[in-house]
């Protein structure tokens, strides 16, 4: 059994490995311990903070196969973007030229600038172990989030977003990044997204274009990666995608990659969650596997089977089930559907 949880900062190290493992171009999951460190610490304080409307939190949650105790995964949200520093995107838009006399016709795209997903609530950090990428892991890792927030809606923005790893090689290299940004920064692109966590974005500001950047002057293979995300991302997307986030015309500014966005009460796992009392626990329960998360800000979810009665609003789980996710009878569970046709 698989247990969605918030970190702790027990879990520093292993979070740390995960880390180390992800590769380039996932800039929320930081390989400094250090920031790591913080992050972690910044997440315990807002999970105990008293929050009604949404300021500067960030929940931080871990995936741990409880055969081994092992922490397989790792994803988060941020309550409000560009809280403390300014939260840079590429708005792509389209453009168009006549010439009447001469019966031309040019239709071009241009990147500009701006902060225009300021102030949303943004998931991310997203990273599951490649020997644990089946069995509805990846699910529980995405979608747990949303039970969560489902529960806690005084605690997020009306809309949430998603930046999407854009493309890159094994080595790191960015074919958008090589042709647009290292242009104005100087420094590869492990770096400059190091230092997009590691400071308080001010070299954005300070050197990143004016103007905008017009998509056809740049060369084939960075106008082919705009808007796509990486090959490991893909699944991460696509669960997304399934639960109603669109991509918004807005990219990353170093590799690229898509942002996508929905509404908060429109994303299909809070939408068809629903609150309900444990009734009673049985040494087994089959049946249909549900998404099940107490509803406790020392937070715990997990996907297992559950038998619920429509008319009294109640439900039954395992005793296994409840041990786990740390409730008894009486006790409020949230149930969504792993899949949105359950």
């Amino acid at each position: 059994m698989m247990l969605f949880r918030s970190a702790c900062n027990s879990d520093l190290d292993v979070i740390h490995q995960l880390a180390e493992f992800s590769g380039i171009g996932i800039t929320t999951l930081p390989k400094n311990k250090e920031l790591l460190k913080k992050r972690i610490k910044w997440s315990c304080a807002s999970f105990k903070k008293k929050v009604t409307k949404p300021a500067h939190e960030y929940y931080l949650f871990v995936l741990e196969d409880q055969k081994t105790n092992k922490i397989i995964g790792t994803s988060a949200i941020e309550s409000r973007t560009g809280h403390e520093s300014p939260f840079y995107s590429y708005k792509v838009s389209k453009r168009t030229r006549v010439c009447h006399s001469l019966n031309i016709r040019t239709d071009y795209e241009v990147l500009s600038l701006v902060n225009d997903n300021q102030g949303k609530t943004e998931i991310c950090t997203l990273f599951l172990s490649p020997d644990y990428r089946k069995n509805d892991n990846g699910l529980l890792l995405s979608k747990g989030r949303f039970i969560f927030m489902a529960h806690n809606r005084e605690r997020f923005a009306p809309t949430v977003i998603a930046e999407m790893r854009g493309i890159s090689d094994e080595n790191g290299q960015s074919p958008f990044w090589e042709n647009v940004g290292i242009n104005f920064f100087h420094m590869p692109f492990a770096e400059a997204d190091r230092l997009t966590l590691a400071t308080n974005k001010q070299f954005i500001a300070d050197l990143m274009p004016r103007n905008p950047v017009y998509v056809k002057l740049l060369s084939a293979a960075a106008q082919e990666v705009i808007g796509q995300p990486h090959q490991s991302t893909i699944p991460a997307m696509n669960i997304l995608l399934k639960e109603g986030f669109r991509y918004n015309n807005y990219i990353d500014i170093f590799d690229g990659g898509p942002t996508i966005e929905a509404p908060l009460d429109d994303i299909n796992t809070i939408r068809l969650s629903r609150n309900m009392v444990i009734k009673s626990l049985s040494d087994e329960v089959s049946g249909d596997t549900f998404l099940l998360a107490n509803t406790q800000l020392d937070f715990r979810a997990t996907i297992n089977y559950a038998l619920f009665n429509e008319q009294d609003n109640s439900c039954i789980i395992s005793k296994t089930t409840a041990q786990l996710l740390n409730v008894t009878c009486g006790d409020s569970l949230r149930i969504a559907p792993i899949r949105s046709s359950q």
